[in-house]
């Protein structure tokens, strides 16, 4: 299972793709784009259509 980087903002906690940083409500969806991402080196606009955002930061890029 891959891991997720977790969001947390107050009291909820979100989920974000270590690869292009789009952030879902869902760990299962950020695993998904997760693997997306590390595997075809781009997004996948089916999935990155349920996210609720991105983070930025240092490092942080396609690979």
């Amino acid at each position: 299972m891959i891991p997720t980087l977790e969001v947390v903002l107050g009291s909820s906690r979100y989920y974000a793709c270590e690869v292009c940083g789009m952030i879902y409500a869902d760990s299962d969806t950020a695993r998904s784009c997760e693997s997306w991402c590390s595997a075809h080196g781009s997004c996948n606009m089916e999935i990155t259509k349920r996210a609720i955002g991105k983070i930025r930061r240092a490092g942080l890029r396609l690979r």
